[in-house]
């Protein structure tokens, strides 16, 4: 049995020395870089402005080219150093001219790719963590249909137009998470023994009502999006915030209780 002991005392120390070894000093510093595209766009659209990770435009126009997708930045590019733990950071804006289409093709739908690139400040951006990419997919919605959006059409005998578009969020498949408290997408990741919380906060992004969503083709209802209002120039800015996760430490837990079972031991002299 001394055997067993001076086992799960090597186990102890051990784990001890692995959670003060891990708990070294959190990284409270980063640099990123974001890069976006319409990576996908309905026949008759025309794109411009290639983004240089995807190879794909930063912006498209349709019909008489009054109505356009835009991304700021260096054609869809930002990027930024010694990001502090806590702070925010613009990584993207959005602009859409909502106009009524007169002649020409309509954009009947596009998805707009992302990916998101960091690393500890003054570290090479790739190697560290794998890039976070995500899809927008964006639905051109008709003008000319009747929807309620929630009210009583007795009280609108003529019906209400469906006039705003649609950007609906699909993040399937990227392990990211809705936070609907916030409004924010979330994503954590580990690095070093801790772990670290993306946040992407995007301007008017909360969760639509069914009949908004099952505008968009297959949308399911309580869809994450946001809409933008006809005859208008929509801008919207993604913001986004590395915080440091507080989390017990359960290696530390493990060996306090293995310390206890060898003192309870020596206790009873086994």
């Amino acid at each position: 049995m001394n055997t067993l002991k001076k086992f799960i005392t090597a186990v102890s120390i051990s784990l001890l020395s692995f959670t003060f070894t891990a708990s070294a000093t959190p990284i409270d510093m980063w640099d990123w870089e974001v890069d976006s595209a319409f990576t996908l766009f309905s026949a008759g659209v025309i794109g411009s402005d290639d983004n240089h990770f995807w190879d794909d435009p930063s912006k498209i126009s349709w019909g008489d080219a009054s109505s356009s997708l835009t991304l700021g930045g260096d054609d869809g590019h930002f990027d930024g150093e010694n990001l502090a733990n806590g702070a925010s950071a613009l990584t993207a804006t959005l602009t859409h001219h909502n106009f009524i289409i007169f002649s020409g093709d309509l954009l009947t739908s596009a998805t707009l790719s992302t990916k998101l690139q960091i690393a500890p400040a003054g570290f090479p951006l790739a190697g560290f963590i794998p890039p976070l990419l995500f899809n927008i997919v964006f639905k051109e919605t008709s003008n000319g249909a009747t929807c309620s959006y929630g009210v009583d059409l007795e009280d609108f005998p003529e019906g209400l137009h469906c006039e705003d578009d649609i950007f609906v969020i699909d993040t399937f498949g990227t392990g990211i998470d809705f936070n609907p408290f916030t409004n924010t997408f979330n994503q954590k990741f580990g690095l070093m023994g801790y772990t670290y919380n993306i946040e992407l906060a995007i301007d008017s992004l909360a969760e639509l009502a069914d009949d908004v969503c099952a505008r968009v083709g297959g949308g399911d209802p309580g869809c994450i999006g946001i809409t933008t209002h006809e005859q208008q120039m929509n801008s919207f800015d993604v913001n986004m915030t590395i915080t440091l996760v507080p989390e017990p430490s359960t290696i530390l837990l493990m060996s306090l209780a293995l310390f206890g079972i060898v003192a309870s031991m020596r206790n009873k002299h086994i």
